[in-house]
């Protein structure tokens, strides 16, 4: 026991603490801007080669980047339909043997729909979020995989979103709250499969994967796409001109469909804010236009009533001010240190101070108002968190000297927990903590 604990998060079947493959470095860039320090993060792996080496690339971003390993977890579903699921979970079971993984065995061996098993699946990592308290959960799924969900949902009749099908970061219907990542989305199974052999990644291949009785997705698979395939005007070893013409145009859709929604981020919202929603971005002053602005209130739904001159006004704000806020409509639209925040809630919702407190006991995890704290240091035991205050002093700063260092929001400031000791702050825990 004592043994598991110390090495958990230890993949033991990778050697190298770093993978060999090209642009992996825009690959660890690209879950830099999805995955934050704080997050808890759960991969599911099925032993195929897509996701063991998704499973792989997390691993390997938390070690770059010094992340806790303990907010990394995995999970394995056995769909207990044939006699290779026992194979396949023994294999799961050694391979990750000192993580954090989880392995979900269906109770029937009966025969069961695509549809049934993906509702026990999601039902598997619904209990596992909960349990964990999971931020993302993320997914080995390919450009190979993409083109054959467009082509279904395009035979099923789709809009510009089925033609998209699958995207790097977006939610599911059946996992509300939760943001599902596919980090490896643009390379091909191919691709995936020589990355795994150049680096010595053991995995398991699933034989009804080939089977086309099984489902619409492997006739496509295995007998219209090979047929698509032969007719491109180039071909390699892992991808052809097809495929690349249809990456492309993948990119050029999500930049359109990003604009749109003018790359609206959730952030963290406090229960005792009372806010609706509250989203984020990031964006240099030459970028905000009266379309761009009003393009975000009616995503948000808050453009009702909006004339020309109060848009006008609304984006000169916006593109002219480091800081401050406007209010319409119920929403609130601040400006702090080159990030605009679109925040609906009550009327000065920020000045609200909150008089709670726990104290601390014990060494280990406290989960608070929707918040998990990890607590490490001995000194902290017999401190109490609670949120911060007006006149706290921190490093010889008043709280909102201190804030406005850190480039703290006014919104936030009165939603900070901290951790205080005989009546002196011993540490302050920012939002990406």
């Amino acid at each position: 026991m004592e043994k598991m604990e110390k090495n958990i998060g230890t993949i033991r079947w990778i050697k190298n603490t770093t993978l060999t493959f090209a642009h992996q470095q825009t690959y660890f860039e690209l879950l830099k801007s999805k995955v934050q320090p704080s997050q808890k993060v759960m991969v599911a792996v099925s032993g195929g080669a897509d996701s063991i080496l998704t499973a792989s690339l997390m691993y390997n971003f938390f070690l770059k980047n010094k992340y806790n390993l303990q907010n990394l977890f995995f999970i394995h579903c056995n769909h207990n339909t044939r006699t290779g699921n026992t194979t396949d979970e023994q294999f799961i079971n050694k391979f990750f043997e000192w993580t954090q993984i989880t392995i979900s065995k269906r109770i029937s061996n009966k025969k069961a729909t695509e549809s049934q098993l993906r509702n026990w699946r999601y039902g598997e990592f619904k209990k596992q979020i909960k349990k964990h308290h999971i931020d993302q959960l993320v997914f080995g799924h390919n450009l190979t995989d993409r083109i054959e969900s467009t082509l279904l949902n395009l035979l099923r009749g789709a809009n510009l979103n089925g033609f998209l099908a699958m995207q790097i970061q977006e939610t599911h219907h059946l996992l509300p709250g939760t943001q599902i990542v596919r980090p490896i989305l643009g390379l091909t199974k191919d691709e995936i499969t020589a990355i795994c052999t150049q680096n010595n990644i053991s995995f398991v291949t699933d034989p009804t994967n080939i089977d086309t009785t099984t489902s619409l997705r492997n006739k496509l698979r295995n007998k219209i796409l090979p047929q698509l395939y032969t007719l491109a005007h180039k071909q390699t070893t892992t991808t052809n001109s097809f495929i690349e013409s249809m990456k492309h145009v993948y990119e050029q859709l999500e930049q359109i469909h990003w604009q749109k929604d003018i790359m609206l981020k959730s952030i963290r919202q406090s229960p005792h804010r009372k806010t609706k929603f509250a989203y984020q971005r990031m964006i240099s002053p030459k970028e905000i236009t009266s379309e761009s602005v009003m393009q975000a209130m009616k995503t948000l739904n808050s453009s009702n009533n909006i004339t020309t001159p109060l848009l006008k006004e609304r984006t000169t704000f916006l593109q002219k001010n480091e800081s401050g806020y406007k209010y319409f409509n119920k929403t609130y639209v601040f400006k702090s240190h080159g990030n605009i925040y679109f925040i609906s809630g009550p009327v000065f919702f920020w000045q609200k101070t909150i008089d709670t407190s726990k104290k601390i006991h014990t060494l280990g995890d406290i989960h608070r108002e929707g918040r998990n704290y990890e607590i490490k240091r001995p000194e902290y035991v017999g401190a109490t968190i609670r949120y911060s205050k007006k006149g706290d002093i921190y490093k010889n700063k008043t709280r909102n000297e201190y804030c406005i260092n850190q480039k703290i929001p006014i919104f936030q400031r009165n939603f900070i927990p901290i951790i205080v000791k005989e009546n002196q702050i011993i540490k302050v825990i920012m939002e990406s903590e």
